[in-house]
């Protein structure tokens, strides 16, 4: 069980088993038993004790410090006991065996009334290979569902979930981005073989998706859990494809300021295109866009000295140039799927970076499956990227003086 508190210790989020636990329907009405006075938590650094009318109970918890766009947040993970586990009555479970018992006697029954009696052995062997059969390709699909090559976004339904969990739209994309920039963080970790960052890593990210009701993530997740070693690195790659086209339909950046930076021509020239090919794109003739980047507030958000900051920005600065002649190279072949990997590359390293103008114009490289679309956004993006360097050099030629 899980749930969120903010900087002012006030509950933000909980997950449906710690709902159902306190027996509230959503967190509005936990928070108003817990303004009543009617459910009361009591937090230390190893334990959560949970007051309600029936008493009090104290659990085991962990703390997950998370920082975020809205101040430092706190995960809590608690580890409830066996008999909180146990959903279902004796009397309820004493009926369930009675039905499995009445199935398993109606599966006999038609056995021994077969038209062919004397062939009953040969018949419950095929029972049998079908029941195995049905059930290895019951255990590949569940191994393979989400892996499907799709790359269209996912729009989330913010209005009705933000309503659903008791916070505003603008807090959910927040809470959203943070999310996505704790799943990059959390990617080495996630293929970590250490079991402890594993299990941190696949944890975090379950429970953070279940509070944020994303459904398609939560599958994922649990389908890495539940997968064979081998099959792991497919799963997680196929868990951050998906995370990639997580988006809402609120996404609409530059869009009118980008008619006036580029230009819809390229010149020609003589160069070899396979039938694949989207094209080619020549970005001399892209001017730069210029967006608003302070490196000291980048500094201070993440509370690290602007000297690393800077040198962390060169290093950014050189892989742009890289990435994007592979970018240029995989549109001339028609390799989609490259572009938008790299789009999702540089759009972590730019969003750790809190480089946002640049981060959102990657984000849309990375979500886009029509090569109509690319060259524009690839214009855009190298228009961002080109005001961002002007600027990180004219720094640096100024400290150098």
């Amino acid at each position: 069980m899980y749930y969120i508190v903010n900087h002012t210790e006030h509950i933000i989020a909980a997950d449906s088993s710690l709902l159902e636990l306190l027996s509230v329907k959503n967190i509005n009405e936990l928070y108003t038993k817990i303004a009543l006075g009617e459910i009361k938590f009591t937090t230390s650094s190893e334990e959560v004790t949970i007051t309600t009318k029936n008493g009090l109970k104290s659990y085991p918890a962990q703390n997950h410090m998370l920082s975020g766009i809205l101040g430092d947040i706190t995960l809590v993970h608690i580890h409830p006991s066996a008999e909180d586990k146990i959903s279902v009555s004796n009397d309820e479970l004493f009926d369930l065996m009675s039905d499995a018992e009445e199935v398993k006697e109606k599966k006999e029954e038609k056995i021994l009334f077969e038209d062919e009696p004397f062939d009953l052995i040969s018949t419950v062997e095929e029972a049998t290979a079908e029941e195995t059969a049905d059930q290895e390709t019951v255990d590949k699909e569940a191994t393979t569902e989400g892996l499907e090559d799709n790359t269209s976004p996912i729009v989330i339904d913010i209005e009705n979930i933000s309503q659903e969990i008791g916070i505003s739209t603008k807090d959910y994309e927040n809470f959203l981005n943070e999310y996505i920039d704790t799943a990059l963080a959390l990617e080495e970790d996630l293929k970590n073989s250490e079991e402890k960052k594993y299990y941190h890593a696949i944890s975090t990210l379950s429970h953070l998706s279940d509070i944020l009701h994303l459904p398609v993530i939560t599958n994922i997740i649990e389908q890495i859990e539940n997968s064979k070693p081998d099959d792991r690195d497919s799963l997680i790659e196929s868990l951050y494809a998906t995370i990639a086209r997580l988006t809402t339909t609120q996404i609409n950046i530059f869009e009118e300021e980008i008619k006036f930076h580029v230009e819809d021509t390229d010149p020609v020239v003589e160069k070899d295109i396979t039938a694949e090919s989207f094209g080619i794109i020549n970005l001399d003739n892209v001017r730069p866009i210029h967006f608003d980047f302070q490196i000291e507030e980048a500094a201070n958000d993440l509370s690290l000295p602007i000297e690393l900051i800077e040198e962390f920005v060169h290093d950014f600065t050189e892989q742009v140039h890289t990435e994007t002649e592979k970018m240029l190279s995989a549109y001339e072949q028609g390799d989609l799927n490259t572009i938008q990997n790299i789009g999702h590359l540089l759009k972590g390293a730019a969003s750790n970076l809190r480089i946002t103008a640049l981060s959102d114009s990657l984000y849309k490289i990375q979500l886009c499956e029509d090569s109509n679309n690319l060259k524009n956004l690839i214009k855009e993006y190298w228009g961002l990227f080109l005001s961002f360097e002007n600027e990180i050099n004219l720094r640096s030629e100024m400290e150098r003086k």
